[in-house]
């Protein structure tokens, strides 16, 4: 099975991924040597930069032709 990932919704995913490696990054090199990344700042950041992208650039609002719509209309099945 081969899931199509449009080209818009790959490049917010790419640039969600770059910002949270680069506060992943960051938090280690300001902390004392032996330590860690904040991941849980990396993971957020990066979570907040996808969300704001796919609100700004409309990734996903894709509208489906009437014929495509998977929901039934129930109001004429309830006709007698």
């Amino acid at each position: 099975m081969n899931v199509y990932i449009e080209p818009l919704g790959a490049a917010i995913m790419l640039v969600g991924i770059v910002v949270g490696c680069t506060v992943y990054k960051h938090t280690r090199a300001s902390s004392a040597p032996t330590s860690r990344g904040d991941i849980v700042g990396a993971i957020g950041s990066a979570v907040a930069v996808i969300t704001a992208l796919v609100l700004l650039l409309g990734g996903g609002n894709k509208p489906t032709p009437e014929g495509d719509n998977p929901a039934h209309d129930t109001s004429s099945s309830m006709r007698r």
